[in-house]
């Protein structure tokens, strides 16, 4: 593991960031360390959950229109999702690790985080290709 400096001529601006964890061109950063870009895996967990509830607005509606009955049921009908949690991403390289726990409050949240996870294992993939 090297120390959380990075050397001033491997200085260079991150490509991507997952919380605490930065990606340069060669070096994997956090807040534990820094490990060449070849020698790091990642591997990441979703936790978070997801539920189904009959919203506030649809319950005010049945209550409103209770009169017409079976107009005011179609309200029930009406479904909201939320999500919630988080997604851990962990870095590993050389015996030492790192984990970074990354809240999670939309769907388009958890893709996102995949979809950076996804671009720094391509990273990862794309130097170890070119120290071989």
């Amino acid at each position: 593991m090297h120390s959380g400096q990075i050397a001033s001529s491997d200085a260079s601006p991150y490509l991507i960031s997952i919380g605490n964890i930065h990606a340069t061109d060669h070096w994997v950063v956090t807040p534990a360390g820094s490990w060449p870009l070849d020698r790091a895996n990642v591997a990441v967990q979703d936790q978070t959950t997801t539920t189904t509830h009959t919203p506030a607005w649809a319950i005010v509606m049945v209550i409103l229109f209770i009169w017409f009955f079976l107009l005011s049921l179609l309200f029930l009908l009406a479904r909201e999702t939320r999500i919630h949690g988080h997604v851990a991403v962990t870095v590993y390289a050389d015996g030492q690790s790192y984990v970074e726990h990354i809240p999670v409050y939309s769907v388009a949240d958890r893709a996102s985080v995949f979809h950076r996870v996804a671009h720094l294992q391509y990273l990862i993939g794309n130097a170890r290709a070119v120290s071989r």
